[in-house]
């Protein structure tokens, strides 16, 4: 998660101001990843997937950003491991080739599309089965998402839902990820009253993707207050305090401070999917 702060802000270990820390971490990172490609084996069981998702993401944008050689086959191998571990499902969770559930599919749609965007050799198919586990987790054609198939839909779960939509192929005026959006934007407002950087995270994206008004809502709020809530003082300056966030008491400092970077670095991380000038001229 530190890597892809780093990376977020354009530094790489061949340019920026921390190429050495960089370094460091992409070569401890490889050192994890066996013969399979997989990072995470001495991860905690509900932990190694999501891991293992992660290092895929650093490892591919690394390579993408850097067109370092060296990285291919690690990349490549990191790849090869997420489609086999795809379960019949569509999606992915805590075991390779067993069940799925939005959380865990949503990192591993990122990571098959940070290869596709470094020109690794991604199996188009794997994310086309993606499309028919976000079918059963949907909603009301697919305007919400749940954590798993038949279960109730949450803020988080549809944010995520339809970035891998957006990711996957739907179109930006297609009703249910107009209406889904909309739902966002009024029932769960970026509110540091609520903290839920996870939610933040997959919400940002997503709109940041849709673009218009409900882009310019969300970031109008976001922009001042996230970075208001950042410490500013004492040992821990610089990062933002798990304690009032969701899950950021279980996860800890460095996963609330990683994920707030995500959000105030989606601004040139990811370039927005749908044509801007449409989006802007369809408000």
């Amino acid at each position: 998660m530190a890597l892809l702060a780093f990376l977020g802000d354009g530094h790489t270990h061949k340019k920026g101001d921390y190429q050495e820390v960089v370094e460091r971490g992409m070569k401890w990172l490889i050192k994890q990843q066996d013969r399979e490609g997989f990072f995470a084996g001495s991860a905690r069981s509900h932990e190694k997937m999501y891991a293992q998702a992660q290092a895929t993401i650093a490892i591919c944008e690394l390579y993408g950003m850097s067109g370092d050689s060296w990285l291919r086959p690690y990349a490549q191998r990191a790849i090869d491991f997420a489609e086999k571990a795809q379960s019949e499902a569509g999606g992915w969770r805590y075991e390779p080739n067993f069940d799925s559930d939005t959380s865990m599919t949503g990192w591993y749609v990122m990571a098959l599309e940070s290869g596709r965007s470094a020109k690794l050799d991604v199996n188009v198919t794997v994310l086309n089965r993606v499309m028919l586990y976000l079918d059963d987790a949907g909603s009301y054609d697919g305007a919400a998402y749940g954590y798993q198939a038949r279960s109730a839909a949450s803020s988080a779960m549809t944010a995520e839902g339809l970035l891998c939509r957006q990711y996957i192929g739907w179109k930006r005026d297609h009703p249910p990820m107009v209406r889904g959006i909309s739902a966002l934007i009024e029932d769960a407002p970026f509110d540091l009253a609520d903290q839920d950087v996870y939610y933040w995270y997959y919400a940002t994206q997503a709109l940041h993707h849709f673009g218009g008004s409900p882009w310019r809502r969300w970031n109008d709020v976001m922009k001042v207050e996230l970075p208001q809530a950042q410490v500013k003082t004492g040992r821990e300056s610089g990062s933002w305090a798990p304690q009032r966030d969701r899950w950021g008491k279980n996860a800890g400092r460095l996963y609330t401070t990683c994920l707030s970077l995500y959000c105030l670095e989606v601004y040139y991380r990811h370039m927005p999917i749908y044509d801007t000038a449409a989006a802007q001229g369809a408000e």
